[in-house]
């Protein structure tokens, strides 16, 4: 079967192989006893990554601008995923992925471009990912391989979608990350260098957010954030590695043109920035691509530590 379940202690962690390796379910027991999703629950079936509670970003994350990319003097043009004529999330969330290991608390799946037809990449590449349940949270380590001869560029990024409410009712959620910039964006893709403005400062302070309307990418200089759902009595510790230098919030909107929120939203670790193939190419400083030469790996690690209160 493609999903599978991972437990340990008030934790249940279930992996879709055939979704990118996603997860498609992280709930946390209830003091009743009740499996609560604090990820976004997938539905029984007939979904996609964008249904997953969190699905995994290579050989970029976010968007590419026209669906190409200018590297080392050649022009790679890539097929449009999305409405907007971009590139968008990498190749590996709706591919199937092998599964190498398992045991009742982690898993090691694979994924080869070599092994796919039509990958959206020119670059021969291979994906590992490591899941870990212990009685404090999860971990996962994301390996991007470059497989070929040539150098690649290469980023690679978690897309969790965090519930508003867990068990209580009077959960208000709230947001602490540590941001250092907001890029001015048009489209979602950079238009300027990122800068300090009133919404990082929010985001630093901390607190409840449902009026930030939100698709944005930020700096950071180390991530660790925190979400708490403070009538539910938990709280979740988000900490990457030191090279995920960006981080994409997501808080939509219910319906376009209403105040209400979705029952979600997101923040996404990466390496890089949105456009970033394209900002390297043209320059840009701090962009978080990372040059792969054949042989190389860009690793990143994610840690979701659960407190109960």
């Amino acid at each position: 079967m493609p999903r599978f379940t991972l437990a340990c202690g008030r934790l249940l962690l279930e992996i879709d192989s055939d979704v990118g390796a996603g997860i498609s379910d992280f709930s946390v027991l209830s003091p009743s006893g009740d499996p609560t999703p604090l990820l976004r629950r997938a539905p029984e079936r007939g979904f996609g990554s964008e249904q997953m509670g969190c699905f995994l970003m290579a050989p970029w994350t976010n968007r590419l601008r026209h669906a190409r990319f200018d590297w080392q003097g050649r022009t790679h043009q890539l097929n449009v995923s999305h409405t907007d004529g971009t590139a968008m999330h990498g190749d590996v969330r709706e591919r199937a992925w092998q599964i190498r290991h398992r045991t009742p608390m982690s898993a090691t799946l694979e994924f080869n471009s070599h092994a796919h037809v039509n990958v959206n990449f020119p670059f021969p590449f291979r994906c590992t990912v490591r899941y870990e349940v212990a009685p404090g949270g999860v971990e996962a380590d994301l390996n991007l391989t470059n497989t070929g001869e040539e150098d690649m560029p290469a980023g690679c990024g978690f897309h969790p979608y965090f519930m508003r409410r867990l068990w209580s009712d009077e959960d208000v959620v709230e947001l602490r990350v540590p941001v250092s910039g907001r890029y001015p964006c048009e489209g979602c893709l950079p238009t300027m260098q990122a800068r300090r403005e009133q919404v990082c400062d929010r985001l630093n302070a901390g607190g409840a957010f449902g009026d930030l309307d939100l698709d944005d990418v930020f700096t950071v200089d180390r991530l660790e954030a925190e979400v708490s759902w403070p009538s539910s009595g938990v709280r979740a510790r988000m900490i990457a590695s030191d090279w995920a230098g960006h981080v994409v919030i997501y808080t939509p909107r219910a319906a376009p043109g209403t105040s209400a929120p979705r029952s979600w939203f997101c923040v996404e670790p990466t390496t890089m920035v949105n456009d970033g193939f394209n900002l390297a190419a043209a320059g840009w400083q701090g962009t978080g691509v990372r040059t792969c030469r054949p042989g190389e790996t860009l690793s990143l690690h994610w840690d979701l530590r659960i407190a109960f209160e």
